[in-house]
């Protein structure tokens, strides 16, 4: 059965307006102490439970986990969705991006919602909502964007992280170091500060490899660095937007070996599967076949499930793109549909988009005049 959703759900799409809340006065859900300048660092991919077990290659961090409350991510718990929350400051259902990967149902193609956009596929004609950048500037504000030069003029940035200064920094060190510069002027300013390296690294080798061990250390030591001598006015936040969950190869549900009628579509993530079926099809039916199939190892549940177990608003933006049925995965499965999938997919072993603890909870570190 289908738990309901924590009353924490999505608390992550309060913390990049409530920093702004923080200098303006406005907005300061989570009450953070007012400060001139804030930096809010997001690091993809490093759930609470993920820098737990790795609390040997990251003393700094586990020292303030233990001192602040985590927070839920919002549902689906993938970058797409939780980034565009936190950058806009609500949850999915009223930003209208709830997953990766979506079907337009209206021209017969698949929509990326990561990196798929394109002029006929603009992402200020998908999510119309201001971003608390805008808010920023609006109340006179100084906003800058640190990251890797290539999100700088990214659709996916354009989607919920303009306008701001866009600052291009290769290395973990060189990023730090433009954060720090910032915070140490003396104009009101609201700086996003975004690593997504454990990200890429866990998908490719999983949470428990050395490789995702030695970024977790690298990050470490670059937070260490960057709330060290901070000015008395200052703030730094430190969040993520969903954890990870490994997924062995012999735990991949492969949906292609099921008979499922009428099947148009598979998107979003392996473990919160989208399925579109054509117009007419049985959807209780297929829904049937797949709980039995697949029960104790995926959740088979309707838009009014999610709905009704608090997963999902009633009133959703960009309804037209929601799937028939949604599979989440549980324990350590994840599904894929091979006439789907890109095969490369199939060879990731961190994975996110579930309900599990693991994947919703992620951190809320504080720093600066945020300590308590």
């Amino acid at each position: 059965m289908l738990p309901s959703a924590p009353k924490t759900l999505g608390r992550l799409s309060d913390v990049f307006i409530s920093a702004l809340g923080s200098i303006t006065g406005k907005s300061n859900r989570l009450g953070l102490a007012k400060a001139s300048r804030v930096c809010v660092v997001l690091v993809d991919g490093l759930g609470s439970e993920n820098l737990r077990r790795a609390a040997g290659h990251a003393p700094f961090l586990n020292s303030a986990l233990k001192t602040n409350k985590s927070i839920s991510t919002v549902f689906p718990s993938t970058t797409a969705a939780a980034i565009t929350s936190f950058g806009i400051g609500v949850s999915p259902s009223s930003n209208g991006v709830y997953g990766y990967s979506v079907y337009d149902r209206a021209l017969g193609v698949v929509r990326n919602l990561l990196s798929g956009w394109s002029p006929d596929f603009e992402p200020e004609q998908f999510q119309r909502l201001a971003s608390v950048f805008s808010s920023a500037n609006q109340s006179n504000v100084t906003t800058y964007s640190v990251g890797p030069g290539e999100y700088s003029d990214s659709g996916f940035t354009r989607l919920n992280m303009t306008p701001s200064v866009y600052l291009p920094a290769k290395s973990f060190e060189d990023r730090i170091r433009q954060a720090r510069h910032i915070l140490q002027s003396k104009t009101k300013s609201l700086t996003y500060l975004y690593f997504p390296e454990l990200d890429s690294t866990a998908h490719a080798f999983g949470v428990e490899s050395e490789q995702w061990l030695a970024k977790v250390e690298e990050l470490d030591q670059a937070i260490k660095s960057l709330v060290s001598d901070l000015p008395n006015d200052c703030g730094v936040v430190l969040t993520a937007d969903h954890g990870i969950v490994d997924v062995p190869r012999e735990n991949q549900i492969l949906l292609d070996e099921l008979p499922i009628d009428n099947l148009l579509a598979v998107t979003g993530d392996p473990r919160c599967t989208f399925l579109y079926f054509e117009h007419g099809a049985n959807v209780e039916a297929s829904k049937s076949l797949l709980s039995q199939t697949l029960g104790g190892r995926v959740q088979v549940c309707t838009v009014a499930d999610l709905q009704n177990a608090g997963w999902l608003a009633k009133q959703i933006v960009n309804d037209d793109f929601l799937p028939d049925l949604v599979l989440i995965s549980s324990s350590s499965n994840a599904v894929y549909h091979r006439a789907f999938a890109k095969p490369q997919s199939l060879r990731m072993v961190g994975q996110h988009g579930g309900i599990s603890q693991a994947e919703l909870s992620v951190p809320l570190l504080k720093f600066g005049v945020f300590a308590d």
